[in-house]
């Protein structure tokens, strides 16, 4: 298993961001996740929105997410806003049934704050290229050499990393043999009733998020929480057009109007994210699925 460099992580991170924002006294209060629905919309609508958002790797065909838990650690902010960034990521991902680490847990998911983001994931990059999984390796997947390139070049006030690996429909390592609990060559599909499933499930190993300071202009630090929550729970297509929805995504955006938190199709699509198939035989049966849990609608 590939694992995270701390040391990385602080070397790469060259200035501090400290007093950027006004950091608030209370986080905002999670929202129950039992039935978020976007009313008042139609399927073709909301189907575009998951459509747009969802970014399945081309090497494994299926929406990743987290398991069981997440490891939030940060870098570059002074102690108390770092505290309530780590906090709302906890929140809103205990919101769709992930449980936050434990103190000392091994970080899985990295958010580093710098005034200078694209020297510093090129640094981090050169330093460690196998934190990206750069490297071609079986049972692990990303984007694509394509996609981390744009990762590199990307002029965005945030730019996010994931990677994930290929588990079995139960969660079993398939690297390895039968004795020593994992399995090779496993089959990719079965059928199941009338339905076609997968026997493997795409589950998030690590995300790797940058944020610039000099880019993230007058963003309040609970919406940049927010959206940072978002990239983080999701493997969200960096290039995905949300102009025409109400999404945390448009935190940047010019014009429009101003998003302070995850709004109500964002936390609807979280929800579905993770009440999907998650063995299914496709991104696409996902999509489908995520856009009538959004819609309320009962998936067949």
């Amino acid at each position: 298993m590939l694992k995270l460099s701390s040391r990385t992580l602080v070397t790469a991170v060259m200035m501090c961001c400290a007093s950027l924002f006004a950091a608030p006294v209370n986080a905002a209060e999670t929202t129950d996740s039992e039935a978020i629905v976007v009313t008042g919309q139609t399927p073709e609508r909301v189907q575009q929105f998951v459509d747009s958002v969802s970014a399945a790797s081309p090497m494994a065909e299926q929406l990743p997410r987290w398991d069981t838990s997440i490891c939030t650690s940060l870098a570059g902010l002074p102690r108390r806003q770092a505290e309530f960034i780590a906090d709302r990521v906890a929140q809103r991902a205990m919101a769709v049934g992930i449980e936050p680490g434990e103190a000392g847990c091994q970080a899985n998911v990295s958010v580093i704050f710098t005034q200078d983001s694209d020297e510093v994931a090129q640094r981090m990059f050169d330093q460690d290229r196998q934190m990206f999984a750069y490297y071609q390796e079986t049972n692990v997947s990303t984007l694509g050499q394509s996609a981390f390139n744009q990762f590199l070049r990307s002029t965005s006030p945030v730019r996010w990393w994931h990677v994930s690996h290929t588990v079995t429909a139960d969660g079993l390592s398939l690297a390895g043999d039968s004795s020593s609990g994992g399995l090779e060559n496993a089959p990719t599909q079965r059928a199941s009733g009338t339905r076609l499933r997968s026997e493997t499930r795409e589950d998030l190993r690590r995300a790797i998020i940058i944020v610039d300071a000099r880019r993230v202009g007058a963003a309040q630090l609970a919406a940049l929480a927010d959206y940072i929550s978002m990239v983080a729970l999701a493997q969200v297509d960096p290039a995905a057009d949300t102009s025409g929805f109400p999404s945390i995504l448009n935190l940047f955006a010019q014009g429009g109007e101003p998003v302070t938190e995850l709004t109500q199709w964002d936390l609807a699509y979280l929800d579905g994210l993770y009440n999907v198939t998650r063995a299914a035989a496709s991104a696409q049966q996902q999509e489908r699925e995520i856009a009538r849990h959004m819609s309320g609608a009962q998936t067949p």
